[in-house]
């Protein structure tokens, strides 16, 4: 029988890069008294990589930066540094096609909240293939809403991608409870937010809408959606635009769609129960898979067009 103990889990292999040192990836750490694992007080970036090439670095970046800003958190190196990183690791790993993470945490200190007490911040990129256990494109997403509200701007800014994740957890397990894939999270008025980890569209006649910016983390794959949208990649007449949307809007649309970094773009097949049109993507939904697969293979040019537009926002 096979050494259990000496096996590594495929998200283990390779390398990963602790304060731009490339180490084994399965026996990396970081101390018990990072502020990071201690009090989740720390900003990541999670990066599609396709043909060995990180899709909008630039916008990621500048987010990690403002995130770090925003917490006063000082990045042990700057920008150019990192993205050098990151090319040498994917190279290190060889690895074409998978995702890039990128942590930057308070680092280590005395284990109490005061944030004075962690003063060399942490830096630790990682990397992972695509899944093999990736949903095919033809298997709809289905979704739950949860009673776990998205935390209002006015007790913390959703701009800022923290490593604390709880409020998007306990939603999840709800949707988990419920049989669904995964959560839509309402705001504290009871509006349409978004996903733990994504964000949503709704079609109606020739309008896609999505909920606005201000409330929810605005991810760079929605913005590149939506720059789509405009360029006519859903088809010709539809347009965009950001709305305030309850869960009728929800379950009156003939297609629900979810994009983020991981997702990238996928139908919604039921929520609540409730299947969304035919149970299939759309004709809109699907020139999007098209066009965002399309624009991911080919990389260089129109991603780098993108890319100014996109700063700042989110992923």
């Amino acid at each position: 029988m096979p050494d259990r103990a000496s096996e590594v889990a495929d998200y283990k292999r390779g390398y990963a890069c602790v304060d731009g040192e490339f180490v084994p990836a399965a026996t990396a750490s970081v101390s018990i008294f990072d502020h990071s694992f201690l009090y989740g007080d720390g900003v990541f970036e999670s990066i599609v990589c396709r043909g060995g090439r990180p899709f909008a670095l630039r916008p990621h970046l500048d987010r990690l930066w403002a995130s770090c800003q925003y917490l006063r958190i000082t990045p042990p190196c700057d920008r150019d540094r990192i993205a050098a990183l990151i090319t040498e690791l994917l190279e290190r790993n060889g690895l074409a096609d998978g995702y890039v993470r990128v942590v930057v945490s308070r680092g280590e200190g005395y284990p109490v909240s005061d944030p004075r007490k962690a003063v060399n911040p942490k830096l630790v990129i990682s990397v992972q293939g695509a899944s093999a256990a990736a949903r095919p494109r033809d298997v709809g997403v289905k979704l739950a809403i949860a009673s776990t509200r998205r935390i209002p701007p006015i007790c913390l800014e959703p701009r800022v991608k923290s490593n604390n994740y709880l409020n998007h957890i306990v939603a999840k397990l709800e949707a988990i409870g419920a049989g669904a894939d995964d959560a839509i999270l309402l705001d504290i008025d009871g509006n349409v937010a978004e996903l733990p980890v994504a964000n949503i569209f709704v079609r109606h006649g020739d309008v896609l809408s999505t909920p606005p910016a201000n409330g929810i983390l605005a991810g760079i794959t929605r913005e590149t959606v939506m720059r789509l949208v405009s360029g006519g990649a859903a088809g010709p007449g539809l347009r965009v635009e950001q709305r305030v949307m309850a869960p009728y809007d929800l379950f009156t649309a003939s297609e629900v769609f979810i994009v983020g970094t991981g997702t990238g773009v996928a139908f919604v097949s039921s929520i609540d129960g409730r299947q969304v049109g035919d149970g299939t993507a759309g004709p809109a939904t699907t020139r999007l898979m098209d066009a965002y697969a399309d624009l991911l293979a080919r990389g260089g040019p129109d991603a780098a067009d993108l890319e100014p537009q996109l700063t700042g926002k989110g992923a």
